[in-house]
């Protein structure tokens, strides 16, 4: 039997929807230590899947299967989940465990890179495939955009001119101190984009403004990464929430403000108010974060977000800390 064990990721924003330097879109994220995913899988003459999310479980192992002609069969179990469509790369971490999974019970030796590129994931962000394979803090470089094509007038056109079977490279990995939590809300609010919805969203974007891109891309080179290596949880948590406030707004054309719903933004004020050192929301939310260094300053941002989160219809919270670590896969007899 295999098992294999991987985390959730908080996505903090795409940087580059312009692409006048012949690439597209470039993401910052990073993995956190819950919620947490739980994949068992066992040889079989047929394809099996039980547990959470059977369907999603069953559509990756096609592809896989499909792609590379083995195994011949499986038996899967996801036996622990991330919520689906929140915000926290549900998608790419059961299609990287399926993937990882059925080549090992194939025998394959196969690089994410392969994995992801057979299962269908890395189309526009490349974080989840890295916080897979290594964790920590990902700044990844975006898809390259092929030259000698008509320049066109909007993402969706953009986005039909990048390298085919492509995953954006790492172009920095970092480990995140571990006295940094994370306080993560799921407020009970409509699920994120996915899917067909997400197509549609981007299709319906403009190219971002390169005086926004150049801006923030200002804000990640000269301040946050250097806040992260030097382990400014200040700095870093600044230069978060510019960033997103920045990205959010570019976004809101399509999901009706800077952040995807009123009380996600609520949530994001109030922990902003309540010491967090910077705030924001993860992809297309619902999911938001709050960044403290320390424990007791965590559990007492949690405290009070409770009692708000409670006044507003309930959800969920998560006192996260980073996981600097990829996914485990351990062999059972």
């Amino acid at each position: 039997m295999i098992e294999v064990r991987t985390c959730a990721r908080l996505h903090l924003g795409l940087l580059d929807n312009n692409g006048e330097q012949g690439r597209l879109y470039g993401s910052i994220g990073l993995a956190i230590n819950q919620p947490h995913l739980v994949l068992k899988a066992d040889s079989a003459d047929r394809l099996l899947t039980e547990g959470q999310e059977s369907d999603r479980v069953a559509e990756y192992a096609r592809r896989f299967i499909g792609h590379y002609g083995a195994p011949s069969g499986a038996r899967l179990n996801l036996e622990t989940g991330i919520p689906s469509h929140v915000g926290l790369g549900s998608g790419t971490q059961i299609a990287m465990a399926v993937g990882t999974a059925l080549a090992a019970l194939a025998g394959l030796r196969l690089s994410p890179r392969e994995i992801a590129l057979a299962v269908g994931r890395g189309m526009r962000s490349g974080i989840g495939i890295a916080t897979f394979q290594r964790g920590g803090f990902v700044l990844d470089g975006g898809h390259r955009l092929l030259s000698g094509l008509p320049a066109p007038a909007e993402i969706d056109g953009l986005a039909g001119r990048m390298e085919k079977n492509s995953i954006p490279p790492v172009l920095f990995r970092h480990p995140v101190p571990k006295s940094w939590y994370f306080v993560t809300v799921i407020p009970k609010a409509d699920k994120g984009f996915s899917g067909e919805k997400e197509n549609i969203a981007f299709r319906q974007l403009p190219p971002a403004p390169a005086q926004l891109v150049e801006k923030s891309s200002r804000l990640l080179l000269m301040k946050m990464l250097p806040a992260l290596v030097e382990k400014d949880a200040v700095g870093f948590g600044q230069a978060l929430t510019d960033i997103q406030r920045m990205i959010g707004d570019f976004f809101a054309s399509v999901q009706g403000g800077r952040f995807s719903n009123s009380l996600s933004e609520e949530m994001i004020r109030f922990m902003l108010d309540w010491g967090a050192l910077g705030a924001g929301q993860s992809s297309w939310g619902p999911a938001v974060y709050g960044l403290v260094d320390g424990k007791m300053q965590a559990l007492r941002l949690v405290k009070e977000v409770n009692v708000l989160l409670d006044s507003l219809g309930g959800g969920e919270i998560f006192c996260v800390q980073p996981q600097n670590r990829g996914a485990q896969v351990r062999k059972h007899a």
